[in-house]
């Protein structure tokens, strides 16, 4: 039956909306009564009957017989006068007989007899949200034989108020002459309902849907490792990549494509990359010393592979290929080939080389094999280890680890017993159960084997540093603090911390600097720029003239730092200069110091460091000299004590001990103490000997040589010099380079060394300025004057500007080099000044020109200018602030858009007159674009834009563009700024050049000249910070209609035709005046009527002969016989009907495309010819 999916479906539906069903019949609670208690002594009724006896109770004992009680409850809406009838609303329930005349529950059961475990207590559900307000009414019924009448009432308890729902339970006690009831209700919701009126829904599940629990209230409370408003989000695996991770279950973490680990942070590397690392997926960036697309080709294969053999020097050549430089006695790719083995002392440990046919023989000392004495003897195969010790095979030696109770070099020693058990000086003394070590001051242990540290408990203030002694700490204090735990403050003035021979005046816990005249600072470490704070006067391309207060000496010459500290600017004409440079520095700007070091002059591995012509050797351990040519002797300070005679070694000495004393210094009766190995080394007692095993970097009988191993990668770069020590390296840089590593070239250019919009180019070292168009010198302080070409024609008078000139020019001339003469005109009155004829002047952001009597400005809307508030800081005096015209003042404007904050110092220019509403929807960030309207977006370089710059500054800038001027000479321009919605960092512009006959090309010729004035140099700086330029406008302007040409071509008809008619007009009055002069006879007005007739049938001729003469011999079709005429009459006749044919041929032509027209003309032709051959024949 299930195999029909119409029936299936059906079932489906059913079954839903049986469930849903069920859910919503539901009900939302339940109103809980419990009886605690009834007591009906007299066993009556509430009308005064017996229960079971037809007696009254006043009558006398109502008898052994009991009421069967059993009760009702009625639950109502909350009423002010309770009425007894009438429905229940929220329920009702009616009990079975619980009772006789008196009985009790005690929580919920009852004593004595007792027929159901929850008699007392009576249920009525509701479905509904619980109102809080109630009436409730409790009638106690006498059970009579099933019967059921108002008279077997026995009491009725009526109690109404207000609860909530819970588990607390009001009492209620009732009392009355015949009965008394006492019982407790309360308020339930149902289980998954919550809240005060049960009408709130949670059901805990652990499903697709979600994964939750429900608390007191209600409210969903996630289970454990679920998170989101229904609990569906896992929470992933902490330390998953929110990114590059997701998860379905808790605890998670499941890799999204690309990315690999267990918390998904590392991306897979291109497929097959070998020495390559990634950031990215599917990236393969090379290590160090690897290439390749897979970086598969090895750059350093001498580094990696250390192919050639036999001190051999490897040389890389290209990847993965390599040559070896054999030296003498040995060839071969690998330089394996030994042809003089023993010249290389190929033999280790001070092994005897002998050579052989096959290459070379090693006769090793004692304690070394192998071909080449490199490998060590086992000393332990002889197992010397005594009493079970363990035996550790070392270089030409052995070490045993004892038992407890054992030591010695062979375990052979009681530790029982005082014999070579104390170290560091300590004095052994012998006890009932052993030994104890009387230790020496500083030293701690059962051996004296432990320095007392007394740096432990930080003794050292004001961030001192602490070092352990012996027998106590030194503290090593910072600088300004000195006393025993550097408690004591200095004078902040010693040592003075002023730099550039400035002197130092203390203050309470600082200090202050009066720095010379050429610097500035804290520390007046930092070369000061005069020309800030002062007005400067250029003398030349290198130096400027500044004044100062000094009575000798008012005027003050200051030279470019373009050479830098090391050299001086000699100035050049035309604005150019050169530097002359200290000894030992060479270059453009003596920014390169020459290598001293170049003919390595440090000898025995010492390490060559450039200075200023000169250099200085670092040697290493056991050298020493200005050129690391002198053997230290580390005998001279008598090392050896106790009578020992001390051998100098390289780096190192060794002491020859005699009666009985042991150590590196003879000084103790053990071979190992704290002192006896350096750096960190660990020290073996082998009795008549030590041995120190060295930490990584560290070599040499004792751990003092530094093997330098840091410097051999050469982690210095840019040419840095690398002083290695241990594990640690440190690197001097060149001049122009900073960092750990020398990787930071140094920012020349900060601070900004260029004037007047320069841009600085920061070099290795040095830097140099590339100047704004009309400026000039090595700092462009020089402003290039251009009058000295004498631009200006002759009698007119040329003033230098920046980057231009201008010409004033004498009366009668004009143009930008009063070059055109146009002669004496009449003088322009405008804004209530006189201008001669032929000058020009600007007017906030428009240019204007006086032309006879009339001034022609450019249309440019410049809108309310920015200006700085009075109330705000003065500007400093090298800076040009923008201010109001005569007449205005700056007021605030709360709409000022700020781009570089803060901005707070900007308002705008007062104006007498409300400015004109605008009306366009060419708008920044509007996306419109027609014939009229473009948008440009400037994108800037944040970080050089002046602070304080507000989107209307850019604006005011692009509007006082002297291109802008250019463009509205003949039409208005309208340019609005604001913040891209789209591009961070920019401004989008948008330029609206409405024009009469809607040419988009003048607008896209105004946005390319914008554009590329913006992309020359400028002398402003917000202009110098656009970084890019984004141009959006219609490409194509939309084609013009064929309306315009096709009534042209209707018109030119129209002409021609009228044209002809009048030529014709006037042909036949001239021919009609002549043959009335030639008529002989009148015709007389009774003749009228036969001529009309007459005149009719040669009208139909006529017509049929210029059918036929018009049209084709295949499209005629005119019927009729052909009159035959004379000669001079069919002349005439041809001349009459020559409109007639023109009118006919027109309508052939130009039928197709102007019927209307062809109408018009038919129209026309068919009321004059009436006329004609009337009064034609009338005259005849």
């Amino acid at each position: 039956m299930w195999t029909d999916p119409g029936k299936l479906r059906r079932v489906s539906l059913v079954c839903l909306l049986l469930t849903l069903w069920a859910e919503v019949s539901q009900a939302t609670g339940y109103f809980e009564l419990q009886l605690i208690s009834v007591e009906n002594p007299n066993g009556q009724l509430l009308n005064g009957d017996c229960c079971d006896a037809e007696k009254s109770a006043a009558e006398g004992h109502c008898g052994a017989d009991e009421c069967d009680t059993y009760f009702r409850v009625c639950l109502k809406e909350y009423q002010t006068e309770v009425t007894t009838n009438g429905p229940c609303t929220y329920g009702s329930e009616t009990t079975k007989v619980i009772g006789g005349n008196t009985f009790q529950f005690k929580g919920g059961q009852k004593t004595g007899q007792n027929r159901n475990n929850d008699a007392g207590k009576i249920t009525i559900p509701f479905q509904f949200s619980w109102p809080r307000a109630y009436t409730v009414i409790v009638e106690a019924w006498d059970r009579d034989n099933g019967t059921h009448n108002d008279e077997l009432l026995i009491e009725r308890s009526i109690y109404k108020g207000m609860i909530n729902p819970g588990e607390d339970k009001q009492p209620v006690e009732y009392k009355s002459s015949v009965a008394s009831i006492e019982y407790t209700i309360r308020v339930r919701c149902d289980e998954h309902y919550y809240g005060s009126k049960c009408n709130k829904v949670c059901r805990p599940r652990d499903d697709y849907f979600g994964h939750y629990v429900c608390d007191q209230f209600g409210n969903r409370d996630c289970m454990e490792g679920w998170t989101g408003p229904d609990c569906k989000i896992a929470i992933c695996k902490q330390g998953c990549s929110p990114s590059h991770g997701t998860c379905n279950s808790p605890g998670e973490c499941k890799c999204n494509y690309g990315w690999q680990g267990p918390l998904c942070d590392e991306c897979l590397p291109y497929p097959g990359c070998v020495h390559g690392t990634c950031t990215e997926p599917w990236q393969c960036t090379c290590e160090k010393n690897w290439g390749g697309l897979l970086c598969d080709k090895d750059l350093n294969y001498c580094g990696t592979n250390r192919p050639c053999k036999n001190g051999g020097t490897c040389m890389n050549t290209e990847p993965d290929e390599y040559n070896c430089a054999c030296p003498d006695g040995y060839s071969g790719k690998n330089c394996e080939i030994a042809e003089h083995a023993c010249v290389s002392n190929p033999c280790a440990n001070g092994g005897t080389c002998h050579e052989v046919p096959s290459g070379f023989e090693c006769h090793c000392p004692a304690g070394w094999s192998g071909p080449t004495c490199a490998k060590d003897t086992d000393e332990c195969a002889s197992s010397p280890c005594a009493q079970g010790g363990t035996c550790i095979d070392m270089e030409n030696g052995f070490e045993c680890l004892c038992p407890p109770q054992w030591t010695g070099k062979t375990c052979q020693i009681d530790m029982n017993s005082c014999h070579g058990q104390c170290q560091n000086g300590g004095t052994c003394k012998d006890v009932s159960r052993g030994y104890q070590c009387v230790c020496q001051p500083g030293f701690v242990g059962r051996h004296c084997e432990v320095q007392r540290n007394r740096c432990s408990s930080s003794p050292c203030k004001n961030g001192g540093r602490c070092h352990a002694l012996l027998d106590g700490f030194m503290c090593e204090c910072l600088q300004g603090f000195t006393g025993n735990t550097c408690e004591v403050q200095n004078d902040p003035c010693s040592p003075n911390p002023c730099q550039n021979k400035a002197q130092c005046h203390g203050r309470s816990g600082d200090f202050y600097c009066s720095c010379p005249d050429d610097y500035e600072g804290k520390t007046c470490s930092e070369l000061k720029d005069h020309c800030k704070t002062n007005h400067c006067q250029v003398i030349d391309s290198c130096t400027v003239a500044v004044a100062t207060n000094d009575t000798q000496r008012k005027v003050w010459h200051i030279s470019s730092n373009v050479c830098g500290p090391h050299g001086r600017c000699i100035s050049l004409p035309a604005g150019n200069f050169s530097c002359s440079c200290d000894p030992g520095f060479t270059s453009t700007y003596c920014h390169e110091n020459i290598n001293d070091c170049a003919s390595s002059p440090c000898k025995n591995g010492g390490t060559c460091i450039d200075g200023i012509n000169s250099f200085k050797c670092f040697c290493p351990d056991g050298w020493n000299g200005s050129l690391c040519d002198v053997d230290v002797n580390e005998c001279s300070r008598d090392p050896c004590q106790n009578g020992g005679r001390c051998v100098d070694l390289l780096n190192d000495f060794y002491c020859n001990c005699v009666d009985n004393w042991k150590g590196k210094t003879c000084h103790s009766r053990n071979q190992c103490d704290s002192t006896t190995c350096s750096n960190g080394g660990t020290c073996y007692d082998h009795g008549d000997s030590f041995l120190c095993s060295c930490p990584s970097g560290w070599g040499g009988s004792t751990c003092n040589t530094a093997k330098n191993s840091t410097c051999d990668s050469g982690p210095c770069e840019n040419g840095g010099t690398c002083v290695g020590g241990g594990d640690t390296f440190t690197c001097i840089c060149k001049d122009g380079w900073k960092g750990p590593t020398c990787a930071q070239n140094v920012d020349d250019c900060n601070p900004h060394p260029c004037y007047n919009g320069g841009l600085c180019v920061d070099g290795i070292n040095w830097f140099r300025c590339e100047c704004a168009p009309g400026f000039a010198g090595p700092d462009c302080r020089i402003n290039i004057d251009e009058c000295q070409s004498s631009p200006c024609a002759d009698g007119s008078t040329c003033i230098d500007e920046i980057n231009g000139y201008r010409c004033v020019c004498p009366p009668g001339h004009t143009g930008p080099r009063c070059q055109d003469f146009i002669g004496l005109g009449k003088s322009c009155r405008h804004a209530g000044l006189q201008f001669p004829h032929g000058s020009r002047w600007e007017e906030e952001c428009n240019s204007c020109q006086c032309v006879n009597g009339n001034v022609r400005c450019s249309k440019v809307r410049c809108g309310r200018r920015p200006c700085i508030l009075p109330r705000v800081q003065p500007p400093p005096p090298d800076s040009n602030p923008p201010s109001c015209p005569g007449g205005h003042e700056c007021v605030e404007h709360q709409f000022l858009t700020c781009f570089s904050p803060p901005c707070r110092q900007w308002g705008v220019c007062s104006t007498p007159d409300p400015p004109t509403p605008l009306h366009t929807r060419c708008e920044p960030n509007s996306g419109y674009l027609d014939n009229s309207c473009a948008h440009i977006t400037l994108i800037f370089k944040k970080d050089k834009v002046p602070q304080g710059t507000t989107v209307e500054n850019i604006c005011s800038e692009l509007r006082y563009l002297p291109v802008t001027r250019t463009l509205a000479e003949e039409r208005a321009l309208l340019i609005l700024c604001d913040l891209s919605y789209s591009t961070s960092d920019a401004v989008e512009v948008a330029m609206d050049g409405r024009s009469k006959d809607g040419d988009c090309g003048l607008i896209q010729k105004a946005a390319g000249a914008i554009t590329g004035a913006l992309s020359k140099r400028h002398n402003s700086s917000v202009i110098l910070a656009v970084m890019e330029v984004k141009v959006e406008m219609l490409v194509e302007c939309p084609p013009v209609g064929y309306l315009v040409p096709v009534l042209c071509v209707v018109f030119s008809v129209l002409w021609i035709f009228c044209i002809v008619v009048c030529v014709w007009w006037t042909r036949k009055r001239k021919k009609e005046r002549e043959r009335a002069s030639r008529s002989e006879e009148t015709t007389v007005n009774n003749q009228l009527e036969p001529l009309r007739s007459n005149n009719k049938d040669n009208r139909d001729k006529d017509i049929q002969y210029e059918c036929k003469k018009l049209m084709s011999p295949s499209d005629r079709s005119c019927d009729g016989a052909e009159g035959e005429e004379d000669g001079e009459r069919e002349a005439e006749d041809d001349q009459e009907r020559a409109p007639q044919r023109l009118f006919a041929l027109v309508e052939k032509c130009l039928q197709p495309l102007f019927s209307p027209v062809v109408q018009t003309l038919n129209t026309f032709k068919r009321e004059r010819s009436p006329i004609n051959n009337s009064s034609h024949y009338i005259t005849q």
